[in-house]
């Protein structure tokens, strides 16, 4: 399961502890940082769900579409909303699907750092066939 480690803004997480904004809210603020290089570092993950489907799959439009955070545990979940567009040049083939990933988070207050947990690609092995 791949983790992916994101700096966050202290003042981003008070907010958040005093409920001056909602997890959603809060993740929106650490993927947007930096021009939105933490997008950037989750878009090959997702892409690499698709690589089966044949074509070039190009992931895009990636969102937040919900978000819960148990406070106590530090710990929550999210549902990451994209599009993948695939293209089958030789037979001049486009075509846009959307698509949804949920994947576990953890914020460690101490650290300032939110890791986000993408789902680990479900594969078939021949061994499962007998």
């Amino acid at each position: 399961m791949p983790a992916l480690t994101f700096d966050i803004r202290k003042d981003g997480l008070t907010a958040l502890q005093d409920k001056k904004i909602t997890v959603k809210e809060f993740i929106d603020g650490v993927l947007s940082e930096d021009n939105g290089m933490a997008i950037m570092e989750i878009t090959p993950w997702l892409t690499e769900f698709h690589k089966q489907d044949g074509g070039s799959p190009v992931t895009s439009a990636i969102k937040i579409a919900e978000a819960e955070y148990d406070f106590a545990t530090q710990t929550g979940k999210l549902k990451l909303a994209y599009k993948v567009s695939v293209t089958f040049g030789c037979a001049d083939i486009f075509r846009t699907d959307d698509f949804t990933e949920t994947c576990k988070i953890i914020i460690d207050p101490e650290k300032n750092k939110l890791t986000l947990f993408i789902t680990d690609q479900l594969t078939r092995d021949t061994v499962d066939e007998f």
